[in-house]
């Protein structure tokens, strides 16, 4: 059963920006997904003068743990950690990166899934390892478009698109698992990465 959707990922954002006109919004997601299925995300926008008034007010500031704990809670199958927050308040954008497990999963025989979960999707290969998926909505006036970008490891090979039956985005590719990495484990859902566990914030300002 779909958990959530890259479409609705961030429509808690709208509540930053709903009511301050009809004003649309575009946000950028980009995937970088590793040889153990785990996932480099990136999320950013460029918001106007008003909508990054009340961005500033309810997650900017000394707010921005709310902005994680939100992010958390929309992508709850996913273990999320190293979170990274820039901001420039002159350009009026801001970036968050973080990391992802679980965004592929092994299926056997060399094959993986990664249900990325994009509502409506349009899809544009970029090169043999990368797609760009392109959605939009209307919210009560309010136009979100997403630009998404689905980054396959370098070795992944055979890589196809499709829509499950909620109609959101899911890959197929395949790849060998990595040396050391027992395909029964990847199966399982057990296989760690060395990578920090840290749960805090970078916070830098561009101004």
């Amino acid at each position: 059963m779909k958990r959530y959707t890259v479409t609705l990922l961030l429509l808690f954002i709208l509540t930053c920006v709903r009511g301050q006109g009809n004003e649309s919004l575009k946000q950028n997601i980009d995937f970088r997904i590793d040889s153990l299925g785990n996932a480099m995300i990136q999320v950013s926008a460029k918001l106007t003068a008003t909508q990054w008034q009340y961005w500033e007010n309810t997650y900017g500031g000394k707010n921005i743990s709310i902005f994680k704990r939100d992010l958390s809670r929309s992508m709850n199958q996913f273990y999320l950690y190293d979170f990274d927050y820039e901001d420039d308040k002159m350009e009026r954008t801001f970036k968050v990166t973080f990391k992802a497990k679980g965004v592929a999963r092994y299926q056997g025989n060399n094959k993986w899934l990664a249900e990325v979960g994009i509502k409506n999707p349009g899809f544009s290969k970029l090169d043999d390892q990368s797609y760009l998926v392109t959605t939009s909505m209307n919210d009560g006036g309010q136009l979100i478009q997403q630009n998404n970008t689905i980054r396959f490891p370098k070795k992944a090979a055979n890589i196809k698109e499709d829509t499950d039956e909620f109609g959101a985005a899911t890959f197929t590719y395949e790849l060998k698992p990595s040396a050391g990495r027992s395909p029964l484990l990847l199966i399982l859902g057990l296989a760690r990465t060395s990578a920090s566990r840290s749960t805090g914030w970078t916070r830098r300002s561009h101004i």
